[in-house]
C-alpha cells in the first residue's frame, strides 16, 4: 500500500486533476456525435501523459530534489529510481497510445505533448526560458487537445493561450523556489541564468500580458458578458496583487503562497471560461 501511494503521489494528482479539467474545458461543452467517450478519452490519455512525464521529470530531478523537496517520494526513498522510471514510460506510452484510438490529430498531439515532456525531463533545466516554455506549452496543449476531440478546436485556442502564459509565469516563479537545489544539480533554469529578481520581474511582465489580453475574447465577440466580469474579477484582480507582490522582491515564503495562489487562478480562469461558453 505504501508503495502504491508512492507511485500515486509521483504523478502528482492535483496536477493531473488540473489537466482533465483542462481537456473538459478545451472541449468546449461540445460532445461529438460518437459520444462523451471521445472527450472522456482525452481527459484519460492527457492525464496518463501529464504523470509519466511528472514521474520522469522527478527521476531526472532526484539530485536537486534531495535539497527543494526532500518529501517527494524518489528523494525520501519510498519508491526506486528504476521503478519510477519504468512507471513514466508505461504511462506516457499509454497515453500518447489513447490518443490514435480519438484521432488522428489526438494521436499527433499526444505523441508531441509525449515528446516534449521528455525532452524537458532530460535537457529542459538546462534551457532557462526555453524550458519554462515547453512546460507551458505542454499544459496550454490539454486545451486544444479536448478541442480536436470534441471537434470545437477553435474555441479551446483562448484558454489554450491563456494557460500558456500563467504556467510561464508560474514556471518562472518555481524556479526561484527550487534555485538552491537546481543550481547543486547543475540545472541553468531562468533563476539560475537570471537571478531572482530578473525571474521574478520576467514572471510579473508575462502576467501583466496576460491581464491585457485576457478581455479578448469578449471583445472579438467570442465570449459574452458572464466570462468578462468573472474574468476581471475573479483572475485579473488576483493577477495584479501577484504581480505587485512579484515587483516587491517578495520572501521564500511569499513566493511559494504566489505559486499556490496562480494555481487556484486557474481553476477560477477555467471557470470565466465555462460562463463564457454558457452565453
Amino acid at each position: 500500500m505504501d508503495k502504491l501511494k508512492a507511485a500515486v503521489g509521483l504523478t502528482r494528482p492535483g496536477n493531473l486533476a488540473v489537466v482533465g479539467l483542462s481537456v473538459l474545458v478545451g472541449s468546449s461543452g461540445m460532445w461529438p456525435a460518437g459520444g462523451f467517450w471521445r472527450v472522456a478519452l482525452a481527459a484519460l490519455s492527457a492525464v496518463l501523459v501529464a504523470g509519466g512525464g511528472n514521474a520522469l521529470n522527478d527521476y531526472f530531478d532526484l539530485k536537486a530534489d534531495l535539497i527543494n523537496r526532500p518529501g517527494r517520494p524518489l528523494p525520501a526513498g519510498r519508491i526506486g529510481p528504476g521503478a519510477a522510471a519504468g512507471m513514466a514510460v508505461i504511462l506516457l506510452s499509454a497515453g500518447a497510445a489513447a490518443g490514435w484510438l480519438i484521432s488522428a490529430a489526438n494521436g499527433l498531439v499526444a505523441a508531441a505533448v509525449a515528446v516534449t515532456l521528455c525532452a524537458y525531463a532530460v535537457w529542459g533545466k538546462r534551457l532557462s526560458v526555453a524550458g519554462n516554455l515547453m512546460v507551458a506549452a505542454a499544459c496550454g496543449a490539454a486545451f486544444v487537445y479536448g478541442g480536436l476531440a470534441a471537434g470545437a478546436v477553435m474555441m479551446s485556442f483562448f484558454p489554450a493561450a491563456f494557460a500558456l502564459l500563467m504556467h510561464l509565469a508560474r514556471e518562472m516563479i518555481k524556479d526561484v523556489q527550487d534555485r538552491e537545489g537546481d543550481q547543486a544539480a547543475g540545472a541553468v533554469t531562468t533563476a539560475v541564468a537570471l537571478g531572482d529578481r530578473k525571474s521574478l520581474a520576467l514572471a510579473a511582465g508575462v502576467l501583466g500580458l496576460l491581464v491585457l489580453l485576457t478581455p479578448v475574447p469578449f471583445l472579438l465577440g467570442a465570449y459574452g458578458w458572464r466570462y468578462l466580469a468573472a474574468v476581471v474579477l475573479g483572475v485579473d484582480l488576483m493577477l495584479v496583487f501577484i504581480i505587485y507582490w512579484l515587483v516587491r522582491d517578495p520572501d521564500r515564503e511569499r513566493i511559494k503562497n504566489i505559486s499556490f495562489y496562480l494555481k487556484i487562478d486557474m481553476l477560477v480562469g477555467m471557470m470565466a471560461v465555462c460562463l463564457g461558453l454558457s452565453g
